[in-house]
């Protein structure tokens, strides 16, 4: 079984509109055994986390909370844009998608002076109950982490308001941005889909979170059951490694991506869903034995194949 610890994300609580839902998907998580969860001023079109909080308050188990700082909640409301995203990419070239996908990502600038990190953590803490063990820079580069900032993440720390300081960001920022910080860096949260590029890291980053691991929206499981479709020598390739075991049939492939992406030196995964009823099945799908060897050459032979088919000329 993997020994990788599940975080339930809330940024998915973008697309419910009222306290109703939101506290049901957040019990079926509790109930589920999420004893970990991850949320931001920006999610939740600036209410995740005072939901959360709201619903952790008076729970006497132990939880690790994570937060961010640096987006405000005008600029992390996503749920449309994930929409429209959705669409762009069955009717555009995937040229086009990756160009606009990268200029959306260039835009989301965050706010990390150190005046604007310090109240944002101070409004986290009275919304969150008192309690962040981890604080995420989000959608960080290295050139905004500046030692006047390292200085009020290390007074932070010093004080107790936060356990720990890490990086949410572009895996393409990732490295730069865990190097700026040094060894105040603990935390990294990365998207690990078989067709991310791994992002290296040095050993002070302990906690390694792991997401995307069918790809942003799905969009590696759509690739490659695309490839399994239209190129026959995958096709059997695939099912002749599948054969015999839990990842042949309808659902072998997600359930082998996932496996691939804890196999990626992670500690921690997030896991979120909008659907009360996906919550446990969910959790199941992270807690799953490895990949054997030739299921994870297989693994990795479609994606090879996958990458090849869609890397523009």
């Amino acid at each position: 079984m993997s020994s990788v610890r599940p975080v339930f994300g809330t940024a998915q609580l973008d697309g419910l509109a009222d306290d109703r839902r939101s506290g049901a998907l957040l019990d079926a998580a509790w109930e589920a055994g999420f004893r970990a969860f991850d949320t931001a001023p920006s999610y939740g079109g600036g209410r995740a986390e005072a939901r959360l909080g709201a619903f952790l308050a008076g729970r006497s188990e132990s939880v690790l909370v994570s937060t961010k700082v640096g987006l405000a909640p005008a600029l992390g409301s996503r749920a449309g844009g994930k929409k429209l995203v959705s669409i762009a990419r069955r009717v555009l070239p995937t040229r086009v998608t990756r160009a606009l996908k990268a200029k959306s990502q260039s835009s989301m600038r965050g706010r990390f002076d150190p005046d604007a990190v310090q109240s944002s953590v101070e409004a986290s803490l009275r919304l969150l109950g008192g309690r962040i063990d981890r604080l995420l820079l989000h959608e960080v580069r290295a050139e905004e982490i500046t030692d006047d900032l390292l200085a009020r993440l290390a007074a932070l720390l010093s004080r107790g308001d936060v356990g720990a300081v890490g990086v949410a960001t572009q895996n393409d920022a990732a490295a730069a941005a865990v190097r700026r910080g040094g060894e105040l860096v603990t935390v990294a949260h990365l998207a690990v889909g078989v067709l991310d590029a791994p992002v290296p890291l040095p050993s002070h980053v302990t906690t390694r979170v792991g997401h995307g691991l069918l790809g942003g929206g799905g969009s590696h499981l759509r690739a490659m059951e695309a490839v399994l479709v239209s190129d026959a020598d995958a096709r059997q390739e695939w099912h002749a490694a599948a054969a015999g075991t839990r990842y042949a049939g309808a659902g072998g492939l997600p359930a082998a991506l996932v496996a691939a992406g804890l196999a990626r030196d992670v500690t921690d995964v997030l896991v979120a869903t909008t659907r009360v009823e996906r919550v446990a099945v969910n959790l199941a799908a992270v807690g799953g034995d490895p990949l054997t060897p030739d299921l994870a050459s297989a693994v990795r032979s479609l994606a090879a194949r996958t990458t090849r088919g869609t890397t523009p000329d």
